[in-house]
């Protein structure tokens, strides 16, 4: 790559960076990645009943439930796509700096964003969590054994968000991709997770859950839930390749 390209590319990225964080809506997702977790923490009635839990088994819920910021990262990703195609700009944007290019700035831009999701939705909503728990469990959040969690929640939100990258050039619908990355998993997968896990396990949350180490009964191990991800990254990026040869921007 020499430097023309290289500089090609990240003025591309920081592009698609700086078009995400314009506008209120950044607002939305922000609220969303601690508010996820936030009701998912109540449906299962945490931290009301931390106290009658070990120290160790509410650091797992803590990041268990930290992994459930991975479907905002999911529509986060979409976003990067979805936002110019509501607005009607995406086309400008592919014949100002090609395809390819735009291709590949959006799919970097959207590991930032997954990244950037997470750790403002640990931060946001793990800090407001902190405060409720057991203050021996709260000191431990940072130890170094508490923190071994953390990596895989992180690569867990990092392909949540080129997923949804993927399905965001699939379907270039703001209200469509809105349900695919945000409802379903809430409202479906999740549901399976806790009552079918042998059937949720290969799909995209159970995959994403495995890596990040839920605690659900029936989950595939880190590695093995890697694989199954890369599989349905693949599968989206294909057909997102697939679809965008048969349309016109």
């Amino acid at each position: 790559m020499n430097g023309e390209t290289l500089a090609t590319a990240t003025s591309g990225i920081r592009s698609e960076l700086l078009r995400y964080v314009s506008g209120y809506s950044i607002l939305g997702i922000v609220a969303f990645s601690a508010l996820v977790p936030w009701f998912v923490a109540n449906f299962l009635g945490w931290p009301d009943s931390s106290g009658a839990l070990s120290v160790s088994d509410n650091i797992r819920i803590f990041w268990s439930l930290a992994a459930s910021i991975a479907p905002v990262a999911t529509f986060a990703g979409s976003y990067l796509v979805t936002r110019e195609a509501y607005y009607g700009t995406l086309r400008r944007t592919v014949v100002a700096a090609g395809m390819s290019n735009v291709l590949v700035s959006k799919y970097v831009a959207a590991v930032v964003v997954g990244l950037g999701s997470v750790v403002t939705g640990i931060v946001v909503w793990g800090g407001t969590i902190a405060f409720s728990l057991p203050p021996d469990v709260g000191s431990q959040l940072l130890a170094s054994e508490s923190l071994g969690l953390l990596p895989g929640v992180l690569v867990a939100s990092v392909l949540a968000a080129v997923w949804g990258c993927s399905l965001g050039w699939i379907f270039q619908h703001y209200y469509a991709t809105t349900i695919l990355t945000l409802v379903i998993p809430l409202a479906v997968e999740l549901p399976l997770l806790a009552n079918a896990p042998d059937m949720a396990r290969w799909l995209p949350s159970g995959a994403l859950a495995g890596i990040a180490s839920v605690p659900f009964e029936g989950v595939l191990e880190p590695i093995a839930a890697f694989f199954v991800s890369v599989g349905w990254l693949l599968f989206a990026s294909f057909g997102a390749v697939w679809s965008l040869r048969r349309k016109e921007l």
